[in-house]
């Protein structure tokens, strides 16, 4: 089996760096009560302690390398105040602390859309071998390399749990809890309880893979209906106070000899129309349902 590269917050050099912080995070660590559950759930194989001394180790570099590379040159020119470059570097390096604490979150969320995009189709491969009368672990052994991306990633982790020695259905509920994806975590549960009662796991994976379904649908159409209303705000944004500006300016510097138009106006103009569109753009994008 081919061993995993080492991550970066996994790194004994990194963990040794930081060891001289562990202090300030033990005390600070109740302000972040979920980020050992999130650190699990994102497959970051840290404790919280470790992980925030991290973030805290990252933010004081990124302050220090802050400092030097661009507040203390412009000091030194005149164009900036001692305090003013400080700031800077501190504003840089707390934002750099943010970042490393949300990036469980970032990974959970981005599992999470990959395991839901393919969780319908693993299911109804599921659902074809259980039909044809395969096992249930040699079901998990033909979905982690069946290609359904972080449902075959998920499915390989929990063969390999399997082959360790573990049960399937300690591994199987254990999976259920740390899955990111709410649906994924459902399927978990219902092929426990399933083999635990001796029902029929089947029917609980078709259930769930029909209602998976009815809510794709349901997304898709509550998208196209917001995606009306997003089109009548960009008209009104984008086409109508435009040109009744540009008319009212040419109206009013009638009265002014022309005083109000000049070149800038416009300039100033076209830059907020592209600006809004970016916004209207990133806006839709980020509201797209992700499914197939």
């Amino acid at each position: 089996m081919k061993k995993q590269r080492e991550s970066f917050f996994e790194s004994k050099k990194i963990n040794s760096l930081v060891n001289p912080l562990k202090p300030v995070s033990w005390g600070a660590i109740t302000l972040f009560p979920d980020l050992n559950w999130n650190l699990k759930k994102a497959g970051i194989k840290v404790d919280a302690i470790l992980y925030l001394s991290i973030a805290l180790f990252v933010a004081l570099m990124t302050f220090t390398i802050s400092t030097v590379t661009i507040a203390i040159p412009l000091i030194l020119k005149g164009t900036m105040e001692f305090a003013t470059g400080l700031i800077i570097a501190g504003i840089l390096g707390i934002l750099a602390f943010i970042y490393v604490l949300l990036i469980p979150n970032l990974r959970i969320a981005r599992n999470r859309t990959g395991i839901d995009k393919n969780l319908e189709y693993m299911l109804k491969d599921m659902e074809i071998q259980l039909t044809a009368g395969i096992p249930l672990f040699d079901i998990f052994v033909n979905v982690a390399s069946g290609g359904y991306g972080e449902c075959s990633v998920v499915c390989n982790k929990v063969v390999q749990e399997v082959q360790s020695g573990k049960s399937i259905v300690n591994v199987l509920d254990e999976f259920g809890m740390l899955s990111s994806s709410e649906y994924l975590r459902r399927v978990f549960w219902q092929i426990v309880n399933a083999l635990k009662t001796g029902s029929n796991v089947g029917i609980s994976l078709k259930m769930i893979s029909t209602e998976l379904k009815e809510e794709k649908e349901n997304r898709i159409t509550a998208y196209s209906q917001e995606l009306s209303l997003w089109s009548l705000v960009y008209m009104l944004a984008v086409i109508v106070l435009p040109s009744m500006g540009v008319t009212l300016i040419l109206i009013l510097s009638s009265f002014l000899g022309g005083a109000m138009i000049t070149e800038m106006i416009f300039w100033i103009i076209l830059v907020g129309i592209i600006f809004v569109q970016i916004i209207f753009l990133s806006i839709i994008r980020s509201k797209r349902p992700d499914v197939n």
